[in-house]
């Protein structure tokens, strides 16, 4: 199955982009590069990247993770990926992916790490 791309903004300044399908090489995987630029213009730094359903990702998709993540760090924001058990897990823990990314086995848990990294300013 080819990469498929949904958005959502779960909070005011959160957004959680679902993949589902193959982060390889291709058109598919440029979109979601198109994205993060978009969402950093935005000014929408704070991304999650649900990839529950990603049943396949190769060198191509790990670097445009890596890349994604230093958009958001660069832009003052923050990238936190769901992987959970299985194959990408397996992938980002071998590709030592997980020392840059913040990997997290649920949406909810990788939201609660991105309401630790950026707490709300005080009124």
């Amino acid at each position: 199955m080819l990469l498929q791309i949904e958005e959502k903004t779960i909070e005011p300044d959160i957004v959680l982009v679902e993949l589902k399908g193959k982060l390889a090489l291709g058109r598919e995987s440029q979109r979601l590069e198109t994205l993060a630029a978009d969402l950093v213009k935005a000014g929408r730094t704070k991304v999650i990247l649900d990839m529950t359903g990603v049943d396949y990702i190769d060198s191509a998709g790990i670097g445009i993770l890596a890349l994604i993540s230093g958009k958001m760090t660069e832009a003052g924001g923050a990238l936190a990926v769901v992987a959970p058990e299985g194959r990408v897990l397996h992938l980002l823990n071998m590709t030592q992916m997980v020392r840059i990314l913040a990997v997290s086995p649920t949406v909810a848990e990788a939201l609660a790490n991105l309401g630790e990294t950026f707490p709300p300013a005080a009124a």
